[in-house]
């Protein structure tokens, strides 16, 4: 290839676009370029085509290598195109020895596109030395070497991949290739990082935070390098948690500086209360100087200067800019220069560097360096926008979004979804805002200039907009979009790319669907059906359709480990139970037991006993043989109590008991007569405990009805002669509780007692039921709260101890 390369005259100073997948094949031709003098220059082929005619056009690139399957998309003007796959026989007659080559240091390796703040990215030009330096001396920190695996894993229009695919080979070294479809899942991933025994992992934190949920527990990494954006303390934790690295270093350093400048190696014993950006790397230097170019002493905040063996020769084409940001170093051998780095930092007492932040506006999402001016450039030459400001918010922590502020021109109105479709064509997916706001006016200090403290806070959510779930795989989907977007309860309606999902938010959402709900699929899945109910539906399609009223409900099915059978309330249903699936690891199989009279009226159990041997059935459907976990919350706790002790009297093992609220009755409480219940006193108790309903009159079911309609969730489905069979079991239950006597479990029992509202449960009641300890753990809350997030993550926290 560098031959075929050579005979179009590609040579030094020569730019090449390089536009293939993340593939061996794209390793061929990165080495092809070098081999022949060229330049490479990096075409992300996800990139709209008209940045991608920008970029070719603005390096001059003479040649352009692809493959047939990207040749469409991409620019052809001026340029001699090479396709590895057409004109494989054509550089397959060239000689197979790297050519005669007079090469200078200094020539380029490769050109680089960074975002611009004047609306339109840069090219950084970086020469071989520089390349050089930093494959031989942080390879030879990491011990690469024959033997030695390196995953490349990032977008080749993302610097790092340049250090991922030279770093190995230059130390004789593998490279093991992670292609997009296997990094967009989760499982298949780790599957590969483990069965090809990669010995360094070099990502950025964001996608760290979208796989680490699902890394095997015996997965062992030699290298756990990040960089590209702030690592926080909170992924260092769930590092520590999850994996097992014996080394993980934190890697600081602008484009400008060949990909990185600085390190930092984390002591697991000794975790600092920020994570520092570190020490510069070999062959670097590092200053932290004031606004006369002063070094300002420990702990005082200044601009980050680097210098040494790893500065970029400067700007293409971009003369005036490589001298305001590639200044003489007053401190280094004559004639040496410094990158002034704009970024703000602080020597620490033991010599490394802590990242303050930015001394401009530009900010770093992904690893991606984004000029919001580029942005606002891209969006003021539509017609309808008179005035533009884009930020980055961080409305959670640790999780910044990209906010739109638009002003209309006059007599045009703003399309958000237009101005959205706009951008997608000129800019990568990293610079498309999640959000856009429309103000009459931007807001401007005294002195004239945007105020960027006075913008406000997006409304992403418009209330009243959203249709809440209708079944239980809905609730669940809005539960886990929720989670993942860090916001407050969302509908099925709303869209998960438009609030602010993107690939790596996106590659997180499979992650927790595969974990919580044993479901597979594919992030091409969810671009297609970005919406909760949209993607149930697509769900759906693939699922056995069983009513949400069976006995037997599979909240999780999937998983190799022991299950765990919840038996319900009085009111017969357990679906309240979903909410274990987020508190509970990822494997445990997660089952409830409903009232068979709900779907069968003329089946109402006879006694808590016969309910016992009717549960026992179905539960050894599913698991034929012990050791058995049980939980029953109320009247299901006492189902719970009797459902192990009869399969303890047939010889089976009871792993687990818990019991959330439950009284045992004491034979002076237990009722002969059976007590008078009204039914719309049951019901409206029952929507109370629910939270849906805050009246004291009691509820026929055409009112409740109305309230569980208004509410627009998983209950509204019910029907009006559903409610009264729920109406109906709510009344047997509560008799039989009454005549209940507790045969004696022969084990130790949890004891859930919530402390609020009422005399809680005492363990020394359970005592003449339970021939072990009954261990009793209060919760703050009251005794319909039990399931809700603040009591249900302790009640969590000690199941999942005991189950494991």
């Amino acid at each position: 290839l560098a031959h075929h390369l050579r005979a179009l005259g590609v040579g030094p100073e020569v730019v090449v676009g390089l536009c293939i997948e993340r593939s061996p094949e794209m390793l061929i031709a990165l080495l092809g370029i070098l081999k022949a003098g060229g330049a490479y220059l990096p075409l992300d082929p996800t990139y709209p085509r008209e940045r991608l005619d920008l970029m070719a056009a603005d390096a001059g690139a003479a040649v352009l290598l692809t493959q047939g399957a990207q040749r469409r998309r991409l620019p052809a003007a001026g340029m001699k195109i090479v396709c590895l796959d057409a004109d494989a026989a054509a550089i397959a007659g060239h000689p197979d020895s790297a050519p005669p080559l007079a090469l200078d240091p200094q020539h380029p390796a490769y050109v680089i596109y960074t975002s611009g703040s004047t609306g339109a990215p840069k090219a950084v030009v970086v020469d071989h030395k520089s390349l050089a330096n930093k494959a031989v001396t942080l390879g030879s920190d990491l011990g690469a070497g024959p033997g030695f695996r390196a995953a490349l894993l990032t977008s080749c229009a993302f610097d790092p991949s340049i250090e991922q695919a030279t770093l190995p080979l230059v130390h004789g070294a593998s490279i093991v290739v992670i292609s997009d479809s296997t990094r967009a899942s989760p499982t298949r991933f780790w599957n590969e990082v483990g069965s090809q025994d990669v010995a360094l992992l070099n990502c950025t934190p964001s996608l760290l935070e979208s796989v680490i949920g699902s890394a095997p527990v015996d997965l062992l990494l030699q290298h756990l390098v990040l960089g590209g954006e702030t690592f926080s303390i909170e992924l260092q934790r769930e590092i520590s948690r999850r994996l097992v690295a014996r080394r993980v270093i934190n890697l600081y350093g602008p484009t400008e500086t060949t990909i990185d400048a600085t390190g930092f190696a984390l002591d697991d014993e000794r975790p600092p209360a920020q994570i520092p950006i570190g020490r510069p790397l070999s062959n670097y230097r590092t200053y932290v100087l004031d606004g006369w170019l002063q070094p300002v002493p420990v702990g005082v905040m200044g601009e980050l200067y680097i210098a040494g063996g790893g500065l970029a020769r400067g700007y293409l084409g971009r003369a005036g800019l490589t001298a305001e940001r590639f200044v003489a170093d007053p401190f280094g051998p004559p004639g040496s220069r410094m990158y002034r780095s704009g970024d703000l930092a602080r020597w620490r007492a033991d010599g490394v560097l802590d990242f303050i932040g930015r001394a401009d506006a530009q900010v770093k999402l992904r690893g991606f360096r984004i000029e919001p001016g580029e942005i606002e450039a891209a969006l003021l030459r539509q017609p309808e926008v008179a005035q533009a400001a884009v930020v980055a918010r961080a409305e959670e922590p640790g999780e910044k979004r990209l906010v739109a502020y638009v002003c209309a021109a006059a007599n045009h109105a703003i399309d958000a979804a237009g101005l959205r479709e706009h951008l997608r064509r000129a800019l990568p997916d990293h610079m498309i805002p999640s959000v856009f706001v429309v103000l009459d006016q931007l807001p401007l200090t005294p002195s004239g200039k945007l105020d960027r403290k006075a913008l406000p806070a997006p409304d992403i959510v418009p209330a009243g907009t959203s249709r809440g779930p209708r079944t239980l795989l809905e609730e669940n989907l809005c539960a886990l979009f929720s989670e993942v977007l860090a916001r407050t309860r969302l509908g099925i309606d709303e869209n998960f790319f438009e609030l602010g999902g993107h690939s790596l938010l996106a590659a997180r959402l499979i992650s927790r669907i595969r974990a919580t709900l044993g479901i597979e699929i594919a992030i091409r899945t969810l671009f297609e059906a970005p919406t909760v109910e949209a993607l149930a539906r697509r769900l759906d399609e693939n699922r056995p359709h069983e009513s949400p009223l069976e006995v037997l409900l599979p909240l999780r099915a999937s998983g190799s480990l022991t299950p765990l059978f919840c038996i319900h309330p009085g009111g017969g249903l357990s679906w309240s139970y979903s909410a274990l699936i987020r508190e509970l690891p990822a494997g445990r199989p997660i089952y409830g037991l409903q009232a068979r009279g709900i779907r069968e009226p003329e089946r109402l159990a006879r006694s808590i006993d016969e309910m016992a041997e009717d549960y026992v059935q179905a539960i050894r459907q599913i698991q034929p043989a012990g050791p058995y976990n049980l939980l029953g919350w109320s009247f299901g706790g006492l189902v719970a109590h009797a459902a192990a002790t009869l399969l303890q009297s047939r010889g089976e093992r009871v792993g687990m008991l818990a019991v959330l609220d439950t009284f045992p009755m004491e034979p002076d409480e237990q009722s002969v007569t059976e007590p008078v219940l009204d039914d719309g006193q049951l019901l409206a108790a029952q929507l109370k405990a629910l939270g849906y309903y805050h009246g004291d009159a009691p509820l026929d079911s055409v009112g409740a009805l109305k309230i569980l309609g208004q509410q627009g969730d998983i209950l509204a489905t019910l029907t009006e002669d559903e409610i009264g069979a729920i109406v109906q079991v709510m009344k047997r239950n509560s008799r039989l509780a009454g005549k209940f006597v507790p045969q004696r479990f022969r084990g130790d029992m949890l004891l859930f007692a919530a402390i609020r509202g009422g005399v809680p449960p005492s363990a020394e009641s359970w005592a003449p039921y339970v021939s072990g300890r009954v261990v009793r753990h209060d919760i703050d809350c009251e005794h319909v709260d039990m399931m809700r997030p603040v009591p249900l993550a302790k009640i969590g926290l000690v199941l999942a101890t005991a189950l494991a």
